[in-house]
């Protein structure tokens, strides 16, 4: 084999060695990028979008059937104004028990049973303990322990308390009367914890209470609430809300199945094309039965959404779109 012969196989396969390496290079690359794509997140695409200065929503026919998405059109409306009183829930001595040491003695449990806590709900009837050799005691009514004097293996005295158990499923609040409230008190309002709209029960009079307010100087009247929600004890601030017959007020009625809390403001979703909700802050400087009455934002006829706003205020979340500080009615 001649020198020249050599020289060009030589070149050759040098040729094909460096064209693999380039394939196996690129081809190297390639994989690389598709597992990269593989394993990139799925973004889905934002059903988020702003109308003009409102934040709002887009979905498609079958994500909104899905959601149960139901809406109501809104009209103007003449209703009986509310008035709008404070107060807070107080204690009552008649819904509270204390059990007490019948004798002097040694205060004993029950292996079966522990030995009650504080905030342990309680049956009435349930037998506890007993003092030295005296009869078992068992509170006469349910309830929640709301004090602990004394634990099994202690030496009591006759008389001293054990327990103390408060029933707190019908609340009683005090309701503070400003001067400018209706001089005809309510045989019923409606009362809600302070910041929390989604809670309210109807409250029916007790009677007045004993002494004025000793901040205002104001009349108290105490009302029984016919249920309690979670959490409801005393000190907890409230308003009483009722209708007021001295005043009618005309406006665009807002129902309140449409609106949702977000950021200490109540809003509503208002349909602004097919699949296409704003949402707007509400006015609630005007509330009447069952909701508000406004003219800002909001014209008849507008179209708001009665049952699944809180999924489409959910979907903003997801989205991480929620604005701040926007002004009523926008």
């Amino acid at each position: 084999m001649t020198s020249l012969v050599r020289r060009t196989l030589w070149v050759g396969s040098a040729a094909a060695i460096a064209a693999l390496l380039v394939w196996a290079f690129l081809h190297g690359r390639g994989d690389i990028a598709r597992e990269q794509a593989r394993e990139a997140p799925v973004v889905p695409p934002t059903r988020v979008r702003a109308f003009g200065d409102q934040a709002g929503i887009v979905l498609d026919a079958a994500t909104e059937q899905r959601m149960g998405i139901v809406t109501v059109p809104l009209a103007e409306e003449s209703r009986a104004a509310r008035v709008s009183l404070t107060g807070a829930l107080v204690s009552d001595p008649n819904e509270t028990e204390h059990l007490r040491a019948p004798v002097a003695g040694r205060l004993g449990g029950f292996e079966q049973r522990r030995w009650p806590a504080l905030g342990d709900d309680l049956i009435g009837g349930e037998i506890l303990g007993q003092v030295s050799d005296a009869q078992p005691f068992a509170p006469t009514r349910s309830g929640t322990v709301t004090s602990v004097g004394a634990r099994p293996g202690e030496i009591v005295q006759a008389g001293q308390e054990l327990l103390t158990i408060t029933n707190f499923s019908r609340p009683l609040a005090r309701i503070v009367w400003r001067p400018d409230a209706p001089a005809d008190i309510p045989r019923t309002v409606r009362v809600t914890p302070i910041g929390l709209s989604g809670s309210a029960a109807p409250a029916d009079l007790v009677g007045s209470a004993a002494q004025a307010d000793s901040l205002t100087g104001a009349a108290v009247f105490l009302y029984r609430l016919r249920h309690a929600w979670p959490g409801a004890r005393p000190g907890l601030p409230v308003s009483a809300t009722f209708s007021d017959p001295r005043a009618t007020r005309h406006g665009i009625f807002i129902p309140a199945a449409a609106a949702v809390q977000w950021s200490g403001f109540l809003w509503v979703y208002v349909q602004r094309g097919q699949g296409l909700f704003a949402r707007l802050r509400v006015d609630t400087s005007a509330p009447v039965d069952g909701g508000w009455l406004t003219s800002v934002g909001i014209a008849p006829g507008d179209t708001v959404v009665v049952r699944g706003a809180e999924q489409l205020l959910s979907e903003e979340f997801r989205a991480g779109s929620a604005p701040a500080g926007e002004e009523p009615g926008r």
